[in-house]
């Protein structure tokens, strides 16, 4: 916890040094808070996106999951996030798997597999923008560092890169036999008539969770809700243009959004609160560096657009958790 405020303390540091902050301020007053709705309405979108897709995941082994629980839980999540970096994923965990009467490894699992699916995705986004958008050495040193370079030198090494590709593909081969003798132990458990307990029934039920995927029933509805995640973050990025006046004003359309987007999901990715501080210093270089955009600017779009998303998961989540209590009192009676 004291480490991630740190973080987030020394990246916040770094996007306002030597900016005048009544001039943020006064920038940020003058923007056209009326595109702040249809912001709203797609952080809400991408929200629905998300509880829909992880439904996907878990009906094969429960079907018939109530929508308001998933869509309260990942709400949930959201908002610890915002006080403990990574917590949030076992609060939604842990909110799901009482109110649906599941095991917590077993939701837990799902959890994982969601954040490696979207981990997968922001990489590869992120490999498309750094070789069709940021292409010179010079605009990738100030954005990431000249010591990014200096890596990408050593894996250019003949040795290097082999040396990357066989520990990976010997990592990849042993995860596989792992999983598959951890499900084909639990089979032979089951045959036999043996109940699990204690720790590998946790092992069992996480293991069974993380590879839900091979469950999976509904491959295009579970592909088009993760593509409506990431075009939902992508318009999060561009709808604020429009209340900026960035798009008139320096030519920001949608691929200038979703270049700023997968590059400011490394600040969400990195162990600050909520973001606070990566988010915004990430924000504010990659409109600088790729597209001129003055700091004073940058960082005025970056603190908006967080507060944005905050104000939208704070006003959210405690209407989602009201309308499973109402949901729940007919039962109860």
């Amino acid at each position: 916890m004291v480490l991630s405020v740190l973080v987030g303390g020394l990246f916040l540091w770094l996007a306002l040094r030597n900016l005048d902050v009544q001039e943020v301020w006064a920038y940020i007053r003058q923007m056209n808070y009326g595109w702040m709705a249809p912001y709203l309405f797609v952080a809400l979108m991408s929200f629905w996106f998300r509880s829909e897709r992880w439904k996907l995941l878990m009906e094969a082994d429960k079907p018939g999951l109530r929508k308001a629980n998933l869509f309260t839980g990942v709400m949930l999540g959201y908002a610890v996030n915002y006080a403990i970096p990574r917590a949030g994923e076992l609060s939604r965990t842990i909110f799901l798997a009482k109110k649906e009467n599941l095991s917590s490894s077993a939701v837990l699992g799902t959890v994982v597999l969601e954040r490696i699916i979207d981990l997968l995705a922001m990489l590869l986004m992120l490999v498309l923008i750094i070789f069709f958008v940021v292409s010179d050495r010079a605009t990738m040193d100030a954005l990431f560092g000249p010591q990014l370079y200096l890596l990408l030198d050593e894996l250019r090494s003949p040795l290097v890169f082999a040396v990357i590709i066989v520990t990976g593909l010997i990592s990849l081969f042993l995860l596989w036999k792992a999983v598959r003798y951890i499900l084909e132990k639990r089979r032979r458990d089951l045959d036999a008539g043996l109940e699990s307990a204690g720790v590998k029934k946790i092992i069992y039920t996480f293991t069974d969770g993380i590879t839900s995927v091979r469950k999976l029933r509904r491959w295009p509805l579970f592909a088009a809700y993760t593509a409506g995640i990431w075009i939902c973050y992508g318009l999060l990025t561009y709808i604020p243009f429009y209340a900026f006046d960035m798009t008139a004003q320096y030519g920001l359309g949608l691929p200038e959004a979703f270049s700023v987007m997968v590059i400011s999901t490394i600040g969400v990715v990195l162990p600050s609160p909520g973001g606070i501080g990566t988010y915004h210093w990430f924000v504010s270089q990659s409109l600088y560096v790729l597209f001129a955009v003055p700091a004073v600017t940058g960082v005025a779009f970056a603190f908006v657009t967080h507060l944005g998303m905050f104000a939208a998961v704070m006003l959210i989540t405690p209407a989602a958790w009201f309308f499973t209590l109402l949901r729940k009192a007919p039962a109860a009676a």
